[in-house]
């Protein structure tokens, strides 16, 4: 996965004339790297491993787009949730080659 590119889980609408940024249908794309929201909006760039990734046997992201929808995304707090796991898991990756 390498360093965090700046695109990572950067919010963007397939339809730029429907900006709905309501949580209604939660499906992640793995062959483009997309979590989509609804039919236009979606966060780009997010490997199969940080859409997988659990805390407590939740899957992160899944878990919080299903526990708040049918209401309004705060785009800002969800790239940088994606950023965030995105840098955890390579950091945890750093952690496992260490030589103790």
């Amino acid at each position: 996965m390498g360093e965090l590119p700046e695109n990572i889980g950067d919010p963007f609408y397939k339809d730029e004339q429907d900006k709905n940024r309501k949580i209604e249908k939660i499906s992640y794309i793995e062959s483009e790297k997309k979590i989509f929201i609804n039919k236009s909006l979606y966060f780009d760039n997010v490997f199969t491993e940080v859409w997988e990734y659990k805390i407590g046997g939740y899957q992160v992201l899944d878990k919080y787009l299903k526990s708040h929808k049918n209401e309004e995304i705060d785009l800002e707090h969800f790239s940088k949730t994606i950023k965030i796991l995105h840098k955890t898991i390579q950091i945890e990756s750093q952690i496992a080659k260490c030589d103790w």
